[in-house]
């Protein structure tokens, strides 16, 4: 695996763990019910299935992490950051560039070449 790839895993475990702690950190404050933060819990625990798959050279996988990423920094900029908890708000904020630089790190030429090389072989 190239080292593009392991810093973009880690680099997505980031986020996550970032998203869980402001999770957290709403229900602590009770800005988010139970229910909520059981759901944000949920959604969390299903994005952890990228950086598994990633490592597995999942070409398909390092595309539509890609497109959902690209979709939530459409939504922030469209307005929805309106609704959101504060330190969602801030945690969102903090990972836009933690985002791209995992973006860069998928696309970079030795992981193309790796993602397509393990595609072909599989």
């Amino acid at each position: 695996m190239p080292k593009e790839v392991n810093q973009a895993i880690l680099g997505i475990w980031i986020t996550i763990a970032l998203s869980v702690l402001a999770a957290l950190f709403n229900r602590w404050s009770e800005v988010i019910s139970t229910g909520e933060f059981a759901g944000y819990i949920i959604g969390y625990s299903l994005f952890c299935i990228f950086p598994y798959k990633l490592a597995k050279a999942s070409n398909p996988t390092r595309w539509v992490y890609t497109i959902i990423t690209g979709a939530s920094l459409l939504f922030m900029l469209g307005g929805v950051v309106d609704n959101m908890p504060k330190a969602d708000l801030i945690v969102s904020i903090i990972m836009i560039p933690i985002e791209i630089f995992i973006i860069i790190n998928l696309f970079k030429s030795n992981a193309s070449i790796w993602f397509q090389k393990e595609t072909s072989t599989n």
